[in-house]
């Protein structure tokens, strides 16, 4: 039985920075409420694209993501640490549709509701 097909880290972000912006916008509205991010944007050892995001209103945060092509071709920003709530209850969208999280061992895994 084969496994299924996972993001794999965005090494070229010439053509998706807007879309990453966009993603990270919509994945905190979606888990905090509306902020306004500043980006910083970097890569990693390995060539995987990463943003550092401070928030600086209405409540003072930093988070770092680890941008992801989905398998289906959409971008998903996964925040470093994935908090403990949204790991478990909610996952992180991608921009495709399709919702991500991570197993207890820290494996990314398909998000699926276990309501």
């Amino acid at each position: 039985m084969s496994q299924p097909a996972l993001p794999t880290p965005l090494t070229d972000l010439r053509r998706r920075v807007n879309l990453a912006r966009g993603q990270i916008r919509a994945v905190l509205s979606e888990l905090v409420g509306p902020v306004e991010p500043h980006f910083e944007f970097h890569r990693e050892w390995n060539g995987c694209w990463c943003v550092r995001v401070e928030i600086r209103e209405p409540l003072r945060a930093r988070l770092d993501f680890t941008l992801l092509d989905t398998p289906a071709g959409g971008l998903l920003a996964l925040p470093r640490p994935l908090p403990e709530r949204w790991r478990r209850e909610t996952g992180i969208p991608a921009s495709d549709g399709s919702r991500w999280s991570l197993d207890p061992q820290g494996q990314l895994i398909a998000f699926t509701h276990r309501g």
